[in-house]
């Protein structure tokens, strides 16, 4: 198998709905395997996709200790002050966040088969980050102990976002169905990456009719044997204050540093909270873009709140943003560009409501009508 990580995009609000942005501009923070055996499909990844930000140094000393190089002064220099600053910015956020606790979170991986296409066995599809929830307490749910899982429905389910894989080499995707797949929660080394112990998923697939989100029921009594590395930490979702522009917290999942080797490890990023686009939607600016492998993982504002579940990157071209004649929609562009866009908890806790009425005492789903329940509340 033949891979490259996903640049899907998005202009519309994912699974439905016209977004008020309407951008191609969301890029989701997971990875996708391509296919060679499937339509006899060519492998065109380019490493000039891969962008590494460069430094120039145009003034220098004439007088340098160094003459055979009179820039490593200035280069020693410049170094030194990029290490003060690291060090400072750790000193800052560690008195700053010191209420906010590190969650132990897992990765979540779906795979697939397609013997029309020649793919007998099961491959790998998608990675990302998956945490554990407990339904909501209120008048919409009932006092149970029940466990939930609550990822990003782009990586189980990338079928089902056509405006994200435009591609003509993601058109095999579009074959595929949920009869095609299986996931599994994954523990993994916090320090190698390396991938420990698995879980597997088990149907039913609850998946949100319009947000990028999906929802499983998971045994508890599986996360508590003795053989896993670490207790996996399970998180409630906050009834939190609204955020306004400049509330800080941080982000949390994993990183996809290898594919090829199965290397996801743990990264967590603070964030200044932008703004919010609707009551499903809300953008957060970090120090540097999102990284591939973090979608699914929990927003955690500075009161150790769980505010919601990392959907994506916003990416805009600047090309694009350089051709906008509109002034005040070209700030709004530059506003945005690389901020990451998160479904707040609101919106995650009235879909897990749903989704535990809807099991009876003995664990059996009754179908409701979603469409119908979502426009009663």
């Amino acid at each position: 198998m033949i891979s490259r990580s996903i640049i899907g995009f998005a202009n519309k609000s994912l699974r439905g709905g016209i977004s008020n942005i309407s951008i191609n501009s969301i890029i989701k923070c997971s990875s996708i395997k391509n296919s060679n055996n499937i339509n006899n499909y060519k492998n065109n990844y380019n490493n000039n996709n891969i962008i590494i930000n460069q430094k120039t140094i145009k003034n220098y000393s004439t007088t340098s200790k160094n003459k055979n190089n009179p820039l490593k002064d200035t280069e020693e220099i410049q170094g030194q002050t990029l290490k003060q600053k690291e060090e400072y910015n750790e000193l800052t956020d560690a008195y700053k966040f010191r209420m906010v606790e590190r969650p132990d979170l897992l990765t979540i991986s779906s795979f697939f088969r397609y013997p029309e296409g020649g793919v007998e066995e099961y491959s790998n599809l998608s990675k990302g980050t998956a945490f554990l929830v407990r339904p909501p307490s209120g008048l919409l749910s009932k006092p149970n102990n029940s466990l939930y899982c609550i990822s990003c429905a782009h990586i189980t389910h990338p079928f089902h976002f056509p405006n994200l894989y435009k591609e003509e080499q993601y058109s095999w995707i579009y074959s595929l169905g949920e009869k095609n797949i299986k996931a599994q929660l994954e523990y993994r080394d916090q320090k190698t990456g390396q991938l420990l112990n698995v879980i597997p998923l088990k149907p039913p697939f609850h998946l949100h009719p319009m947000l990028d989100l999906v929802v499983f029921k998971v045994d508890e009594d599986d996360f508590n044997k003795t053989n896993l590395p670490y207790q996996t930490t399970i998180m409630e979702l906050e009834h939190y204050e609204f955020p306004k522009e400049g509330h800080e917290g941080k982000l949390y999942g994993y990183q996809l540093l290898s594919e090829g080797d199965n290397i996801m490890k743990p990264i967590e990023s603070p964030y200044v909270f932008h703004f919010s686009e609707t009551d499903e939607r809300f953008y957060v600016s970090t120090r540097n873009p999102s990284p591939m492998g973090i979608c699914g993982g929990p927003v955690i504002n500075i009161e150790n709140e769980v505010i919601g579940m990392i959907e994506g990157l916003v990416k805009i071209d600047q090309s694009t943003i350089s051709k906008t004649t509109d002034p005040q929609r070209k700030q709004f562009l530059n506003k945005i560009n690389s901020n990451t866009v998160f479904i707040p908890s609101q919106e995650l806790n009235r879909f897990l409501s749903k989704i535990d009425m809807s099991y009876d005492s003995k664990g059996n789903v009754n179908s409701i009508d979603v469409e119908g329940f979502f426009s009663k509340l």
